[in-house]
């Protein structure tokens, strides 16, 4: 867990810092979003350790409910409105830092359902799978965030096939 508190605590360094780089509105909304969710797995992750410390036990009941309902607000949320509206530089550039985060983002949820399969606490094993679940539904919504801002990269490139 203090290994996955360092990987959380660098993810959210990196969301903060790509934020500053990433010029399309909704993918910048996107990576403001991912920031504030790896803070909240920071403090979930310190909030288990000091169970972990205290009581010698995991609190799977401890997890807030912020990141299933932020995440399925996202999903359900129609990502590009209107047209277009960064150069095709600025696109190709928030594509790339996307495609860096859907990578961390799966680098993260094999690491916890590994951890969840070698680990004998019931508990402990529901707090890790908690944490892959989320890791997926942030890969479920950058996929469809990066699906999305390529197609109409495409299509301003005139490389749409119909």
């Amino acid at each position: 867990m203090e290994f996955a508190l360092k990987m959380e605590g660098e993810a959210r360094d990196f969301y903060l810092n790509a934020k500053n780089k990433v010029n399309d509105p909704m993918a910048k909304s996107l990576v403001n979003y991912l920031a504030d969710w790896e803070l909240s797995h920071c403090n979930f992750i310190q909030d288990q350790l000091k169970k972990i410390e205290s009581a010698g036990k995991w609190d799977p009941a401890a997890a807030t409910e912020m990141d299933e309902e932020s995440a399925q607000e996202f999903l359900r949320k129609p990502w590009i409105e209107g047209e277009l509206q960064s150069s095709l530089v600025s696109s190709a550039s928030d594509i790339s830092m996307l495609r860096m985060a859907l990578a961390l983002e799966r680098d993260f949820n094999n690491f916890y359902k590994k951890a969840a399969e070698k680990i004998d606490n019931p508990d402990g094993k529901k707090v890790l799978n908690m944490l892959a679940n989320w890791e997926a539904e942030h890969m479920s919504i950058i996929d469809s965030q990066l699906q999305q801002m390529h197609k109409d990269f495409m299509t301003e490139m005139g490389f749409e096939p119909f």
